[in-house]
C-alpha cells in the first residue's frame, strides 16, 4: 500500500510532499522488519528462503518506475484526451489572465488556468508543496516570455505533442 502512495505521490507535475512524507517512513519500517525477519530466520533455520525475495523486487521495481518516470506518464495518458478537450472548450482571452476551466481534467484537480504568450498552462492541486505545478499546452514549445513576476523559473517537461509538465517557484 506504501509503495502504491509513494507511485501515486510521483504521478503528478512535481510530487505530492504529504504521500511521499507518509508513505517513506511506512516503506522504512517494512524494510527494517524485513531485514530483521531475514536476519532472525537466517540464524533460526541457517538456510536460504525464496519467500525473502518479493520485498526487493517490488523495490527494485518501485524505484525503476519512479526513475523512468512511468507514474506521472500512465496518468497522464489517461487524462491526456480529457486535457485536449479542455483546451477546445476554453474561452478566448488575454495572456496572463485567468480562463474559467473545469475544476477536474482526467484525473487532476485543477485550480487554475491561464492563457499564456503561445498556449495555455494548467495550475494542478497537488503538483508541489512550496511551488506551482501543472500542465502546459504549448504547440510552438516553452519560451523565455512564458517568465513573469508570478511565474519564475519554470521548468518545463516535454510529455508528447505540444504537452508539457511544468513547475514554478513564486
Amino acid at each position: 500500500m506504501a509503495t502504491a502512495c509513494l507511485l501515486w505521490a510521483f504521478s503528478v507535475p512535481g510530487f505530492s510532499f504529504f504521500l511521499v512524507f507518509g508513505a517513506v517512513p511506512v516503506l522504512g519500517l517494512a524494510g527494517l522488519a524485513w531485514v530483521v525477519w531475514v536476519v532472525m530466520f537466517g540464524l533460526h533455520r541457517r538456510r536460504w528462503s525464496w519467500s525473502f525475495l518479493p520485498a526487493p523486487m517490488i523495490v527494485a521495481l518501485a524505484l525503476a518506475l519512479l526513475v523512468t518516470g512511468v507514474p506521472l506518464q500512465a496518468r497522464w495518458a489517461m487524462s491526456r484526451s480529457a486535457f485536449e478537450d479542455a483546451v477546445v472548450a476554453l474561452p478566448a482571452g488575454e495572456d496572463w489572465y485567468h480562463v474559467p476551466a473545469p475544476s477536474t481534467i482526467g484525473s487532476y484537480r485543477i485550480i487554475a488556468a491561464y492563457h499564456v504568450p503561445g498556449g495555455v498552462v494548467f495550475q494542478e492541486r497537488n503538483g508541489n508543496l512550496f511551488d506551482d505545478a501543472g500542465f502546459a499546452y504549448l504547440p510552438g514549445g516553452p519560451t523565455p516570455d512564458l517568465e513573469n513576476g508570478s511565474f519564475e523559473s519554470p521548468v518545463f517537461r516535454h510529455l508528447g505533442g505540444a504537452w508539457y509538465s511544468w513547475t514554478a517557484s513564486w
